[in-house]
């Protein structure tokens, strides 16, 4: 979930100063102090990738650039130490096999998907889990490996008793 986020503003990071520079050399003025001392010194290798940079920055939807611009303007307002740990997690996601990533951002999706109500019970499930001592977070592991080993049909009848255990008190 945050992950995909940090992936995002990484990304508004790293794409609009690039940006910047990769305007076409006949517009020399790029508003960003030093970025035309930075393109003449910059090899014509990366002078091509920041061209293609900008031409997918032009092909994208106003919005989508408004949005990219939000998340830069938020990266650079937070602390170093922030900012430190979103390169970090987008560094170590890039890093991750395609499939995991994929697998990573259909959750973010999914997460995204579901009601408010059921988004905050889970965030606050997860407050209390990470409240909760190294003992009792190994126990609660240990029931959802059992848990995920039941067939459907244990599963549907061990809801069944616990939701009638809830009714009989």
């Amino acid at each position: 979930m945050k992950t995909l986020r940090h992936a995002i503003i990484i990304c508004a990071v790293v794409l609009v100063p690039a940006l910047s520079m990769a305007q076409p050399a006949d517009r020399a003025e790029s508003g960003v102090p030093g970025a035309e001392k930075q393109w003449s010194e910059m090899g014509p290798g990366k002078r091509q990738e920041l061209r293609g940079l900008y031409k997918k920055w032009q092909s994208l939807p106003p919005e989508r650039r408004e949005q990219i611009m939000r998340n830069y303007m938020l990266f650079k307002s937070m602390p170093e130490e922030e900012q430190k740990k979103i390169i970090k997690n987008f560094t170590t996601f890039q890093r991750l096999p395609e499939a995991q990533r994929r697998q990573i951002v259909g959750a973010y999706h999914r997460w995204l998907s579901l009601p408010p109500a059921r988004r905050a019970v889970i965030l606050r499930n997860y407050t209390i889990y990470q409240s909760l001592s190294p003992r009792e977070k190994e126990a609660i592991r240990k029931k959802y490996l059992l848990w995920k080993r039941m067939a459907p049909e244990q599963r549907q009848r061990l809801i069944k008793i616990l939701r009638e255990r809830e009714q009989s008190r």
